[in-house]
Parts: structure tokens; C-alpha cells; sequence
């Protein structure tokens, strides 16, 4: 699920969510299943602020799944002119 102002949207798989610059946007995976989101930014540059905010893993493959930690990405947000607001999207049901 992705809000995007004040609108929400439901994507399903192959879905495709525009998120502008300077419009509050956030999503959260519902379900038991893994999301797999490709992410494309422009202009380029952006993509490092999910590698500076992010966990390294401590093996192979991805990170577990753990709490989220906002005052990271409030503190990176800041070297990309982003901002962090509001509260993180919540599953629903």
C-alpha cells in the first residue's frame, strides 16, 4: 500500500505508483509475503540515501527484517534535501 499526499494506492504485482518529488510518499508491505520493489530515481544520486539509511547483512542475501529505525533515516534524509514526516504506514487488519 502507498500513500502519496493524501491518496492511497493498492498495488498489486506489476503495479506501477508514482511518487514525486516534494509530495509526502511512504508505503508498507502487507501480508505474509516479501515485496520486491524496483525503485527508479531522477535524477540519479538518490539511490545511495537506501545504502547510507540501510543495515549491511551480516552474511549473504538481505538483512533480516528488524524495527525501523527513523532517526537514521530523519539524520541521511537531510544530505539528500529529503525530509522524514509523519508516521510510518501501518499494516491494516
Amino acid at each position: 500500500r502507498f500513500r502519496c499526499g493524501t491518496r492511497e494506492v493498492l498495488a498489486s504485482p506489476g503495479s506501477f505508483v508514482f511518487l514525486p518529488r516534494g509530495v509526502p510518499h511512504g508505503f508498507v508491505v502487507e501480508g505474509d509475503e516479501p515485496a520486491h520493489i524496483l525503485t527508479l530515481m531522477t535524477p540519479g544520486g538518490g539511490e545511495r540515501y537506501f545504502i547510507d539509511a540501510g543495515r549491511t547483512p551480516d552474511g549473504p542475501g538481505l538483512p533480516p527484517p528488524g524495527p525501523l529505525d527513523i532517526e537514521t533515516y530523519k539524520r541521511v534524509a537531510t544530505r539528500f534535501d529529503a525530509e522524514i514526516v509523519g508516521p510510518p504506514l501501518r499494516p491494516q487488519g
